[in-house]
């Protein structure tokens, strides 16, 4: 009987543990890449959509024909209301990584959901240029994801107790139906 306890106990840390990794996102959730003149830009977003009061993390990896392009390259980021968004202007905060030539890092934060543009503009040797990416921003989820996850999930831990009750209440009938 105590096995039956260590197995159910096993099964609600694994029912646990999937719901925190399964919220826990790994990599980027979306990458597109746009291309501004000569430089090639691919954006890595990881939230998709962005939720309003939340940093928006993104990569941006800046691309071009040679590596001449590359020295000396800005990127400046901000997110554009789209018409009927009542938002303003709110400009992103865009470091450069150190550990490879036109690679950055950014993050930003919108306060009101609606369709938004993501703006980079890019400057470097070879000109200055600007693109657009488009943003779905919604409103903050009412549970945190990995408590939906849980819950979600919940009823499988019902299902492994119910398996367990069954295996040794069968057990219990066979040794009365049969004793030694």
């Amino acid at each position: 009987m105590k096995r039956w306890w260590l197995a159910g106990f096993l099964a609600c840390a694994a029912l646990f543990w999937s719901a925190i990794t399964a919220a826990a996102a790994q990599g980027p959730i979306r990458s597109e890449t746009r291309y501004a003149g000569v430089y090639s830009l691919r954006i890595d977003l990881y939230s998709d959509p962005a939720f309003t009061g939340k940093q928006l993390r993104f990569d941006v990896l800046v691309g071009a024909t040679t590596t001449d392009q590359l020295r000396g390259l800005t990127l400046t980021a901000e997110a554009v209301p789209e018409a009927g968004t009542n938002g303003t202007l709110v400009a992103a905060s865009v470091s450069p990584e150190s550990q490879s030539a036109g690679a950055f890092q950014g993050n930003v934060t919108m306060q009101v959901r609606g369709g938004w543009r993501l703006r980079f503009t890019v400057s470097g040797p070879a000109g200055t240029n600007a693109i657009d990416l488009p943003l779905s921003v919604a409103a903050p989820t009412a549970i945190p994801i990995w408590f939906a996850w849980l819950i979600g999930l919940a009823p499988l831990l019902g299902l492994v107790v119910f398996a367990v009750r069954q295996r040794s209440y069968l057990t219990h009938l066979q040794r009365a139906a049969f004793p030694a």
